[in-house]
């Protein structure tokens, strides 16, 4: 950041050596051109990001506001350079125009090898909060169409190539707002996406995901992945029990409870083995118990623990000393 700041001082060094030289107001024309480029390169949220937005009035009339305050600035410059000329008693300077536009013109390449605003931004780094807030408004549409590739990606792929691809896509700093965007594109009843959901099932229950919390809520995610599709869940639940006994400290990630329960109790259609819809249904119930202590919200009511059944006095054998 120390070196992106030295690297704008150059920006603003070239308008007021301009103005301290005596040059003309001509200047400021080129001057503003460089200004607005650099403004292109170094925070490039604050520019419309596709063809058909410059083409909408409020776009327009953002980067007509844009080119007018940077006019300002450069007026601004020229104008205290002409008059810092002036205090000194420094007189017209024949010095060739190219030299204060080569000055200002080098921020820009230096400006862009020191810092990369997308690459930074994917990084969760901002050059100022403004930049930041811009950013957050466009995450989101960044996240969907970040995750039409996997969407694209046929039923028929096996699932090392789809985890694969759901590793890649995911293995960002906004891996969260692109789970989410693939949650809510699967939660489409119309469309199959079977290897996709079963390759992000599988990546969200890898043990290097929810051990260190790379992702969070992505069990959870899983669980509403899987919801309804009892050949998904029968491979989520025994990898869930696992992984909340190796790590009960991330039961938060994990779904509720109350949710578990509700999808033990449900009885969707499906061509299972009843056997294996109830070996399905007491898995669900298990690691609702299990989440449950985790997270340490297990009460009576919810979890009654086995009480042994009273023996008759009859039956009871005595010890005698």
């Amino acid at each position: 950041m120390r070196l992106v700041k030295g690297a704008t001082a150059l920006l603003y060094l070239g308008p007021l050596v301009a103005g301290l030289c005596g040059f003309g107001w001509t200047m400021v024309a080129p001057f503003t051109a460089i200004f607005v480029v650099w403004l292109m390169v170094l925070r490039p949220e604050q520019w419309p990001s596709s063809p058909e937005e410059w083409l909408t009035g409020s776009a327009l009339l953002a980067a007509l506001a844009q080119v007018l305050s940077q006019i300002v600035l450069v007026a601004l410059l020229f104008g205290i350079g002409s008059g810092l000329g002036g205090l000194a008693g420094i007189n017209a300077v024949a010095v060739n125009p190219i030299l204060p536009l080569s000055i200002s013109f080098i921020a820009i390449p230096l400006c862009r090898m020191l810092w990369d605003s997308r690459e930074a931004a994917s990084l969760g780094y901002f050059l100022d909060e403004e930049a930041e807030s811009a950013h957050a408004e466009n995450a989101v549409g960044m996240a969907a169409m970040a995750v039409i590739p996997l969407l694209n990606l046929p039923d028929s792929a096996s699932d090392a190539e789809v985890t694969e691809a759901v590793a890649k896509v995911l293995d960002v700093p906004t891996a969260e707002l692109r789970l989410d965007a693939l949650t809510a594109a699967l939660a489409k009843p119309d469309r199959s996406h079977a290897a996709l959901r079963r390759g992000l099932l599988l990546w969200a229950t890898e043990p290097e995901i929810v051990a260190p919390g790379q992702v969070s809520g992505s069990m959870a995610k899983a669980f509403a992945i899987a919801a309804g599709n009892l050949d998904l869940l029968r491979l989520y639940v025994p990898r869930a029990m696992a992984l909340i006994a190796a790590f009960p400290n991330r039961a938060d990630d994990f779904p509720s409870p109350a949710e578990l329960r509700a999808a033990a109790e449900a009885a969707p259609d499906s061509d299972l083995p009843a056997h294996l819809q109830a070996d399905l249904r007491e898995g669900l119930r298990a690691l609702a118990r299990a989440v449950a202590v985790a997270s340490g919200t297990a009460t009576d009511e919810v979890d009654p623990p086995a009480r042994a059944e009273p023996v008759p006095f009859r039956q009871r054998s005595v010890r005698r000393a």
